[in-house]
């Protein structure tokens, strides 16, 4: 019994975390607009009547969502085609400088834009390498993530340094960044996707942990 109490987890769990993951998104989106709609209904008289097992204040507040989720999709896919659009990129620059020239503005959004470009930029190299690194003593080793190579050092005498960010379990979105020399690092031949799962599972997990043949630099 205990098995198949073991294997029904294994298939629901993922299925309850994706489905709250996307729940969790979906409301992120659209509850800060889901008020302007909701008045438009019941203007209207719109969706005044339940659906299905819904009443009608949440019949209201789910089409809401829906339409105010098809609204930012067809937004977001306008922007981008406006954005290809050469004055419309002058716009968007002319803008950026105006932003850039406004303090405390310019720190929070020179910040959000070069982190939004290397995510996603695919030329990019962030998050390319898994490594072990010595954290959080000399004694231990934790797994990180390469975010930046051939740092400056301190001093002339020193070494170039390495970015690493080292996530924490079960939950990657947060971690620390740290600086090592390069001589402490231990590069992994691993993917970024297994090192992922291996964080997220707690080491549940496992990917063979191999060192790589030729460092990345």
């Amino acid at each position: 019994m205990k098995k198949y109490f073991i294997t029904g987890l294994v298939i629901l769990l993922p299925l309850t975390l994706t489905f709250a993951i996307v729940v969790f998104i979906f409301n992120l989106l659209t509850i800060p607009f889901a008020g302007i709609v909701k008045s438009i209904f019941d203007y209207y008289g719109l969706f005044s009547t339940g659906f299905l097992f819904l009443t009608p204040a949440n019949t209201q507040q789910f089409f809401s969502q829906l339409i105010i989720l098809a609204l930012l999709f067809a937004f977001t896919s306008g922007l981008g085609l406006l954005a290809r659009w050469f004055f419309f990129h002058y716009l968007i620059r002319f803008w950026e400088r105006i932003l850039k020239r406004i303090p405390f503005v310019s720190s929070i959004y020179t910040t959000c834009q070069d982190m939004i470009q290397t995510l996603f930029t695919t030329n990019s190299n962030s998050f390319k390498q898994v490594v072990l690194v010595p954290f959080p003593s000399s004694d231990s080793l934790a797994i990180g993530l390469v975010t930046k190579d051939n740092i400056p050092p301190l001093d002339s005498d020193s070494p170039s340094l390495v970015a690493v960010f080292i996530p924490t379990t079960p939950n990657p979105t947060s971690g620390f960044l740290v600086l090592f020399k390069k001589d402490d690092i231990t590069y992994l031949d691993m993917k970024v996707e297994d090192a992922f799962k291996y964080i997220i599972s707690c080491g549940m997990i496992t990917a063979p942990i191999q060192s790589h043949p030729e460092a990345k630099t």
